[in-house]
């Protein structure tokens, strides 16, 4: 049986060639887009490059939704803004940071 869990992915990245916003735009379209992500919510750090994800995913254990969250994740951020088709989104720079909670834990999402 399935449980809700509540992910939030953190990252410094670097645009491919335009400016950060324009990228954040494209992620949180892709984040829409896949039926794996549930509430999803982007925000990004202009000034330090870093975006946070966070969204709720359902799986078996904390460690398959970290798994479920992370690729959504990366598919996300390789998304390109409209403008970068061919640039191919964002270069995630040092790895992901994340958090797993159960989401009745928070309450209701």
């Amino acid at each position: 049986m399935a449980t809700r869990y509540w992910v939030e992915v953190g990252c410094e990245v670097r645009p491919q060639t335009s400016e950060l916003e324009e990228h954040v735009l494209a992620v949180m379209d892709a984040l829409l887009d896949d039926p794996g992500a549930i509430d999803p919510d982007v925000t990004a750090e202009l000034s330090t490059n870093t975006v946070r994800i966070a969204l709720a995913v359902d799986a078996r254990t904390d460690r398959d939704a970290l798994d479920r969250a992370l690729v959504i994740t990366r598919s996300a951020l390789r998304k390109p803004s409209d403008q970068e088709a061919s640039n191919g989104g964002l270069v995630v720079l040092d790895g992901f940071d994340a958090r797993v909670r159960p989401a009745e834990a928070l309450g209701s999402r």
